[in-house]
């Protein structure tokens, strides 16, 4: 009985690192997307813990700078919190879906609520409502380097923003049960490469090779939490 019960095991083991592989060979986003699909934790690193962009002048991804759609977004969101202590979170998940490495720009104290044209993450809200930021956020020519993070190849990262249920439990159109929202990143430029004096060489890049274009999440309904 020992025997036929090691074996069994034996089996199940082998099984499940076949099924592994077969998703690798698949593709190299299934087992992410799986995964992502059974619990949130699975979904990404914080973007804020990407690495950081380190002499954008010299490192840089011949491939990531081609990327034309490397990036997809999506959105979760919690129920609409049921007294004044709660938050309603929500959660935006950047993926790379490209075999290059893209730089970004990323600020966690920069991801706005509207949309005014500038770099970076956003989120809007229909039908419009009271929680626009009022921070604003402009683009530079060059941007700062610790404001750029870098997704490696077929990567993933997760930004959480946490709303005051102050804030939302005042606005009929988020308590209404008929608000929705969407997460975008918009790269407005490449950046312009920041000129050292005391350089020597001459660049390698001409730009930052940041992305450039715009990226939107489907929308993503907000429930109101049952009572």
């Amino acid at each position: 009985m020992r025997f036929i019960r090691r074996a069994n095991n034996q089996n199940v083991t082998i099984g499940i690192i076949l099924l592994i592989a077969l998703a690798f060979f698949a593709g190299p986003d299934t087992l992410p997307r799986v995964l992502s699909r059974l619990s949130p934790y699975f979904e990404g690193v914080p973007c804020a813990n990407l690495r950081r962009a380190n002499d954008r002048a010299n490192h840089q991804s011949l491939i990531g700078r081609n990327a034309a759609d490397a990036l997809e977004l999506r959105v979760r969101s919690s129920a609409i919190p049921t007294d004044a202590s709660g938050f309603l979170t929500i959660q935006i998940t950047v993926i790379n879906d490209s075999m290059g490495t893209v730089a970004i720009v990323y600020n966690p104290d920069q991801v706005i609520i509207g949309d005014n044209g500038s770099s970076g993450l956003g989120l809007i809200f229909t039908p419009t409502n009271s929680l626009a930021t009022t921070t604003v956020r402009q683009d530079s020519p060059s941007f700062p380097e610790n404001n750029i993070r870098v997704l490696g190849p077929r990567q993933r990262c997760i930004h959480t923003t946490e709303i005051p249920a102050g804030n939302v439990l005042v606005d009929p159109s988020l308590t209404s049960g008929q608000s929705q929202v969407i997460a975008y990143y918009r790269g407005t430029s490449p950046g312009a490469i920041a000129q050292n004096p005391a350089a020597v060489a001459t660049p390698i890049y001409p730009d930052q090779g940041l992305w450039t274009g715009l990226a939107q999440s489907e929308p993503v309904g907000i429930p109101i939490a049952a009572q």
